[in-house]
């Protein structure tokens, strides 16, 4: 099977927010009228590559995303970002795949998605965005690349292409999305450039089905679908200005005038949509501004920038999200009472947003006495208690317990957050910290483990286990653990090793 193959040679080349019923059936209305005649790609089901295999490739893929540097582990960004995906995906008509979406530290205006739902936006974008519906509007199009399988029938197209290493090709796919035309270039040798190249950019269908799918969703959600042509309009106009090196998102999302005109005609038919831009979209914006920064000279500038705007602002929230940029690259220059200064003055302008209380706790437990630091812990308790399944609040909490080497009670609290997320790999790197500290070793090498299984990799997990194994300095309890979780995991390696050969 072509499939199988493929995903093969991937490894060889080692390489959730539903509207109200009443919202959802006034926007059902709006586009229920609206014939989306969107066009032919042929049928999805006779995509030969299964969601299942798709999920393989994209988990795959992620584990090289995750190991550079771009990519922003950040709980604030990946909170909001995966809340705003989300709210798109759940009127979108697709249940086939767990997306994720996450963001990478790059200035280019670009966000693609790669197999299996795992979509990514640049800093770049994000700061760029002129509304909250711009925003969606770029990750509802990406969104509908991936509920229309268009990765998938593009990777099935290449089982003709018989000079064509698919390994080099997805290699060389990931390099595109990411907007690494060169890189993408040095991956692909001799004949076989041309062929990766022509197959790097969706067709001219692909994207106008992308952008109808994404159009709906934006209407269904709740946001202005012109934000979706405001965005794409605006680079269309800034590519005049770019000539031999045009803006990111068009290497591989072809902007045609005949698409320009279709959106246009369809977002008139959705008629007059208003959306008011959420308060986190703004503080999000501000972040993205000192964290794609890396040097003094970096921050410094935003630094300045931000004086500069901050008389003009109008309003306490947009003073409030000035302020925390503000607070956040003070932090990042060492300057203690400036950082605590503006974010005390955000969360006063801002109120008790949950962004504005941790980055206060943070900088409080950062700069402050050892008084200020139960104080900052007690705030992150409360932010806790009034956001439990958030993951930016557990972070805190349990982070700065560590900080003030309270490593049974970090446990004992992280827990109780498993009970509810088993999947999330931070939380076992938490544990895999705490038992290090305490000089468990075993249970510090499982928890390692546990993290790696929670992010697809099993070989990484079974040497994590094998040392939980040899180091032997847990309870009866803990070693039989270890050990069924080394069996368990060297089973699936081995049905895994013995498919492989069938196929």
């Amino acid at each position: 099977m072509f499939a199988k193959r493929l995903i093969c040679s991937l490894v060889c080349a080692q390489l959730a927010l539903s509207p109200t019923c009443g919202v959802w059936a006034a926007r059902e209305l709006a586009t229920e009228s609206l014939n989306l005649n969107l066009p032919s790609m042929g049928a999805v089901a006779g995509t030969e590559l299964s969601p299942a295999e798709e999920q393989v490739l994209g988990e795959q893929m992620m584990r090289q995303i995750r190991s550079d540097p771009s990519y922003l582990n950040d709980a604030e960004t990946l909170e909001y970002l995966n809340r705003l995906g989300y709210k798109l995906v759940s009127v979108t008509d697709t249940h086939t795949y767990n997306f994720f979406f996450y963001p990478l530290v790059d200035r280019s205006l670009n966000a693609f998605a790669i197999p299996g739902g795992f979509i990514a936006v640049h800093s770049g974008l994000i700061i760029a965005a002129q509304s909250e519906s711009e925003l969606a509007g770029v990750m509802a199009h990406e969104i509908g690349h991936v509920s229309q399988r268009h990765i998938a029938r593009m990777i099935d197209a290449q089982k003709g292409n018989a000079a064509l290493s698919l390994g080099s090709f997805l290699l060389a796919l990931l390099a595109a999305r990411a907007g690494s035309g060169q890189a993408a270039s040095a991956l692909a040798i001799g004949g076989q450039a041309a062929l990766i190249q022509n197959q790097l950019s969706y067709s001219r269908g692909a994207e106008r089905e992308a952008d109808r799918v994404g159009l709906t969703s934006l209407v269904r959600a709740g946001f202005d679908p012109k934000g979706m042509e405001n965005f794409f309009m605006r680079l269309q106009q800034n590519n005049r200005y770019y000539e031999a090196a045009a803006p990111a998102y068009l290497l591989t999302h072809p902007l045609t005038v005949e698409r320009i005109s279709d959106m246009e005609n369809r977002t008139r038919q959705l008629g007059v949509h208003t959306h008011s831009d959420s308060f986190d979209f703004k503080l999000i914006q501000q972040r993205m501004r000192v964290l794609q920064e890396t040097k003094h000279d970096g921050w410094l500038s935003v630094v300045k920038q931000i004086k500069l705007e901050l008389p003009e602002a109008k309003t306490n929230r947009q003073k409030a999200a000035l302020s925390y940029g503000l607070s956040i690259a003070y932090r990042k220059l060492n300057q203690k009472n400036d950082a605590i200064r503006y974010a005390n003055q955000a969360v006063s302008l801002g109120g008790n947003n949950a962004i504005l209380l941790k980055n206060q706790s943070e900088v409080l437990f950062m700069f402050g006495s050892a008084a200020d630091k139960n104080r900052a812990l007690q705030m992150a308790r409360t932010l806790v208690n009034n956001n439990p399944l958030s993951e930016m609040a557990v972070k805190l909490y349990a982070s700065e317990l560590y900080d003030l080497k309270k490593y049974q009670e970090t446990l004992k609290f992280m827990r109780t957050q498993q009970a509810m997320s088993q999947t999330n790999p931070s939380y076992h790197a938490i544990n895999a910290r705490c038992y290090k500290a305490l000089n468990q070793m075993s249970r510090h090498h499982m928890s390692v483990g546990d993290m790696y299984m929670a992010q697809g990799d099993k070989r990484a997990a079974e040497y994590q286990y094998n040392l939980a194994q040899q180091a032997n300095d847990g309870d009866y309890y803990t070693m039989s653990q270890v050990d069924g979780k080394l069996r368990s995991v060297r089973a699936d390696i081995l049905a895994e090793e013995k498919a492989k050969e069938n196929r």
